[in-house]
């Protein structure tokens, strides 16, 4: 069966074909690398104003206890696209390499085929970094660098998955450098860019005279752009702008660099706040503001590129208030700002304790605009709509909100309890696993969050039922492909990152096809 034919009848079963124009318009902004402590509005010590993100704050309801599928890019990206972890795909550690094939499977219903399926215009301007077929010099598709043809399309990104039109560079600080519309990269990249020409850039194709400080800039301008061009259409818009910032490369650009006084990465964090404020005042400007669900999120916490010493120094703290940063387990991996605006449906200035995760935004998504999801969709998505809209919620959305590190760890949440399934961080910070490993730790960690948010008293011993329960919901939530009421689904692969003394600790978390 075609893609085309596998959607079609996947799309059947979604309710109401042609949106009414009374539907909202709705944004979805991914920054990238940014945890909690990167908004003023939660982080009374950040020593940096963040006005565009505070306003969104002000004016609509913040998660606070919200995280990314992952402790690092791609693999959240995909979560906040189809509404599943990425463990249950192919990725089931750190992200999606250098030219390689999609991530997201051709039947796999997205985010902005629902909103499609509902009349709704489809936009995206920003990062993708979820995978490409690659054109192959002669035909077919390659994952080889030097059997790739930049002249032709480059499918399998997002225009198939959804998107009308896309606009991007991909991966800021991977090769091709070059502008890319649709399907096609403006330009030729017959340029080649040298290895650490900024912090964290890959050697690699280029088109001459490419600007890392003119990408977040010009993304800003353009979504901008795109919503000031609807304001005379009947059809309701969806617009997702992953930024590429403040990840590396951090280039802030004309205008904004020296800004602070303090650092690049400060002078960029202020610019990325600059390119929500230009989404905010286009919306104003053209009245559409009322009508526009606005999310504010990002894809993982901070990373240790952004200098946390020589920030500190300047005053500015980005991860005073929880432990460890970008890749952990560690609830600085993925504890990430959550906002959401809707003007007239949500009260401002309201916070929420629920503990939710990105995934939540396709079944969100769905309820605001009034699309059904198909059984074998969004399989670990979860609708905030009654939150939104401050009805009282009798017991939490999610029972359990897995975590998922760079290197693959995982870990599991249930009310005030975290259960982390490795001896360190599982992923950057101190300790790393092979440390943790030397030093003994223990191979399980157990936290009371109320009680302990920085992950600091171990309590795996004294509480030895709490880990079995735990144990026992992660792997239900592997045996079913799913962690939302509805039929078992296939994960594709079994989560295999699990280390070998856990597995003989607690044989329930072992691939059941695998016999001991």
């Amino acid at each position: 069966m075609n893609r085309i034919n596998a959607l079609a009848i996947a799309m059947a079963v979604l309710t109401g074909a042609v949106a009414a124009k009374t539907k909202p318009n709705v944004i979805v902004i991914l920054g990238d690398d940014m945890g909690i402590d990167s908004v003023s509005a939660f982080n009374p010590k950040m020593g940096l104003e963040t006005p565009a993100i505070d306003r969104l704050a002000n004016e609509g309801i913040s998660f606070m206890d919200a995280h990314s599928t992952s402790g690092v890019c791609s693999p959240t990206r995909y979560g906040l696209l189809t509404g599943r972890y990425n463990w249950r795909s192919r990725l089931k550690r750190g992200i999606v390499g250098r030219w390689e094939r999609p991530l997201i499977a051709d039947q796999r219903i997205t985010l902005p085929e629902m909103f499609h399926s509902q009349g709704y215009a489809t936009c995206m301007i920003g990062k993708w970094h979820l995978g490409w077929h690659w054109p192959k010099k002669g035909g077919g598709v390659t994952e080889k660098l030097s059997e790739i043809d930049f002249t032709q399309p480059i499918k399998g990104g997002p225009n198939s998955h959804g998107f009308d039109y896309y606009y991007g560079d991909d991966v800021p600080n991977w090769p091709p450098y070059a502008w890319r519309e649709n399907e096609r990269l403006i330009g030729n990249p017959t340029a080649r860019m040298k290895q650490g020409a900024m912090v964290g850039v890959s050697a690699g194709p280029a088109v001459a005279d490419w600007d890392f400080s003119a990408v977040l800039l010009e993304y800003g301008k353009r979504c901008a752009d795109y919503v000031r061009g609807r304001q005379s259409k009947e059809q309701p818009f969806f617009l997702y702008f992953p930024m590429p910032s403040p990840h590396t490369p951090i280039a802030p650009g004309k205008g904004f660099k020296g800004i602070t006084g303090m650092s690049d990465y400060a002078d960029f964090l202020v610019e990325t706040d600059w390119a929500v404020g230009e989404v905010l005042k286009a919306l104003d400007d053209t009245g559409q503001a009322d009508n526009t669900v606005v999310i504010f999120t990002c894809d993982n916490g901070t990373s240790p590129k952004a200098d946390f010493a020589q920030l500190d120094k300047a005053g500015v703290h980005l991860n005073v208030n929880w432990r460890g940063w970008k890749a952990d387990a560690f609830e600085g991996g993925h504890r990430v700002p959550f906002i959401v605006r809707w003007p007239g449906q949500i009260k401002p200035g309201t916070q929420s304790r629920e503990t939710i995760a990105l995934t939540d935004i396709m079944a969100t998504c769905a309820g605001i605009i009034g699309a059904e999801l198909p059984a074998n969709t969004a399989e670990d998505s979860v609708s905030l709509l009654p939150v939104l809209r401050g009805e009282k919620v009798e017991k939490p959305l999610h029972d359990i909100v897995i975590h998922h590190s760079g290197s693959g760890h995982f870990a599991i949440r249930k009310g005030r309890w975290k259960l982390l399934l490795c001896r360190g961080s599982g992923g950057w910070s101190p300790p790393r696993e092979a440390e943790a490993a030397k030093k003994k730790l223990p191979m399980l960690q157990l936290y009371d969050l109320a009680g302990d948010p920085k992950e600091t008293k171990n309590l795996h011993t004294q509480y030895p039922d709490k880990v079995k329960e735990l144990v026992s919901d992660l792997a239900k939530a592997f045996r079913n492909g799913r962690t939302t009421p509805g039929p078992r689904q296939k994960n594709q692969g079994w989560p295999n990152t699990i280390s070998r003394p856990i597995l003989e600790k607690f044989p329930e978390l072992t691939d059941p096809r695998i016999k001991s």
